[in-house]
């Protein structure tokens, strides 16, 4: 058994907003998001400066995923060790120490070599920021500090974007000074407000041994379905607005940080689906999604139709996250930081999945073919789930924090 430190979810009045877990592991998201999305609006950039491709820039990306996975499984083993405050902690230092690497490198290849501490910060941010929101939260308060924990991720998108846009007309290294450099140090405060609880004694760390839990391994399954799908999606979103309507980078930007409003929207809602049964939720958003992300792609008829359909397919997708993020809690048991390591493992590795499918799917048949192939993937995800389609939840919410299926 180890000891680590889980704070509890503050109650009284007097204590600063400042001083909660929940905007510490807010920030952690939006820390980890900022790290990730700074490099794609200055990808063109950065290729000009250092006399590369852009295609060759962008190896970055596909490098760095499978990097952050790894990652991932490696704290969900060592990283219970640790506190979860010490160990989100040197995430936010990696991410920092990563940015300012990155504004300074000299060549191509320095470039590189920055961004290898910068992701795993990301990587330790994601798993320790998730497993933290399971570990400090009571059951019945999980699905709310979890959703709020998530929201980091649009508010990154909502506020970096255009910033990144705004300072990347001077110089693109300036766009890791200006986001993620500011964020890992607001984080770093943020958990140092954080008071102590008492020590918490849980199992010892194992991405197989949850893995092996009745019902995870199709949970796991149905998620890597389900991230693969949406990153992909937002890989080439700004593809299909500078290609389908000659949208320039800025107004680009502008458009896809109003999807993440929509999906800061849908990661609310998701928050208050505390009553209803997960399976059932995780069945009925998935397919939702696999029309709302097909539909995207397919209907492209002006701008403000294909926005519409982009932020309802992003806030479906918010909720299913949080329900989904939360029922991976209810299977796993003690074994918080190895949810929190296996969503981040996911998400990663969807973002090379979704890459490489969106990729060939564009080049083999266009817009549609792409539409297809996610709306396929969020279909595959509801898979495990489809036979509680109809099941009938009683109001009350069990220890879990989920309805029993009558």
């Amino acid at each position: 058994m180890i000891a680590v430190d889980s704070p509890p979810v503050p109650r009284r009045l007097t204590w600063s907003l400042l001083a909660s877990p929940s905007t510490a592991l807010l920030m952690c998201v939006f820390t980890s998001q900022a790290a990730v999305l700074v490099l794609s609006p200055i990808l063109v950039d950065v290729a000009r400066d250092f006399d590369v491709s852009t295609a060759v820039a962008g190896q970055l990306r596909i490098v760095a995923a499978p990097v952050a996975a790894l990652v991932a499984v490696v704290v969900a083993r060592a990283g219970a060790r640790l506190p979860y405050r010490l160990l989100l902690a040197s995430g936010a230092s990696l991410v920092a120490a990563g940015s300012v690497a990155s504004a300074v490198a000299s060549s191509f290849q320095a470039l590189a070599i920055a961004q290898i501490p910068l992701w795993v910060g990301v990587a330790t941010l994601v798993a320790g920021g998730i497993g933290a929101a399971g570990a400090w939260s009571a059951p019945e308060e999980r699905t709310r500090l979890v959703a709020r924990s998530l929201a980091g991720a649009p508010a990154a998108w909502i506020v970096g974007m255009p910033t990144i846009g705004w300072v990347a007309e001077t110089n693109w290294r300036l766009a890791f000074l200006a986001v993620p450099l500011p964020a890992a140090v607001a984080t770093m405060g943020l958990l140092a407000t954080i008071p102590g609880g008492k020590a918490e004694s849980r199992a010892a760390p194992s991405l197989l041994g949850l893995l092996r839990a009745p019902r995870a391994g199709w949970w796991a399954t149905g998620e890597l379905f389900a991230m693969s799908a949406w990153a992909g999606t937002l890989v080439f979103s700004g593809a299909l607005f500078v290609e389908e309507y000659d949208l320039s980078a800025r107004l680009t930007g502008v458009v896809l940080a109003t999807v993440a409003a929509a999906y800061l929207a849908g990661n609310i809602l998701g928050g208050r689906m505390r009553g209803a049964c997960a399976r059932r939720a995780l069945a009925w958003s998935n397919v939702a999604a696999a029309g709302a992300v097909a539909l995207t792609w397919l209907v492209t008829p002006n701008l403000l139709v294909t926005v519409a359909l982009f932020g309802l397919a992003a806030a479906i997708v918010a909720a299913r996250t949080v329900v989904g993020t939360t029922y991976g809690f209810a299977l796993g048991g003690e074994r918080k930081l190895e949810v929190g390591a296996a969503r981040a493992a996911l998400t990663h590795v969807g973002y090379l999945a979704g890459s490489l499918l969106g990729g060939g799917a564009l080049a083999v048949g266009g817009d549609a073919a792409v539409g297809i192939a996610f709306g396929t993937l969020f279909l595959a995800a509801a898979a495990p789930y489809l036979l509680t389609w109809s099941t009938r939840c009683e109001g009350r919410v069990t220890r879990l924090g989920w309805a029993t299926p009558r």
